[in-house]
């Protein structure tokens, strides 16, 4: 791998994390690499309920695939905060506690606020119910 290539993850979570700060006030920056207590690659973020991934896009690298790795990592980060989780149906399930892990995708020639932010449905559907809440309160 060039040096080139090898620095694409490190400037895409260091653009991400400026542009949080710059365009919205976010207190987010780049996290230290944690290895395997990884709680993914922006920090400040978790006071707001969020983990933060980044992944940058490769052309070539299979969109699917990278998905499917990135949603791998949420599941670990949220173990490694100590969050819950059992196997169901031979599949990893992490009860996120009002934690959402997310992953935002980088988007090949666009600006950064037009990435992806991905997550899983149960994770989706956790937060659709607690803002539900939260506005029945209003």
């Amino acid at each position: 791998m060039s040096g080139v290539a090898g620095q694409a993850g490190p400037r895409w979570e260091r653009t991400v994390a400026d542009y949080a700060r710059d365009a919205y006030g976010l207190p987010w920056d780049r996290a230290p690499l944690r290895g395997s207590r990884d709680l993914l690659d922006i920090q400040g973020c978790l006071p707001a309920g969020f983990l933060v991934g980044c992944k940058a896009i490769r052309r070539g690298t299979s969109f699917g695939l990278k998905i499917s790795e990135a949603m791998d990592q949420c599941d670990r980060a949220l173990i490694n905060l100590g969050k819950e989780h059992a196997k169901v149906n031979g599949r990893l399930h992490v009860t996120s506690a009002g934690i959402v892990p997310v992953q935002v995708m980088q988007r090949s020639g666009y600006p950064p606020g037009k990435a992806y932010v991905v997550t899983e449905l149960d994770y989706f559907l956790d937060l659709a119910v607690k803002r539900q809440k939260w506005r029945d309160d209003e």
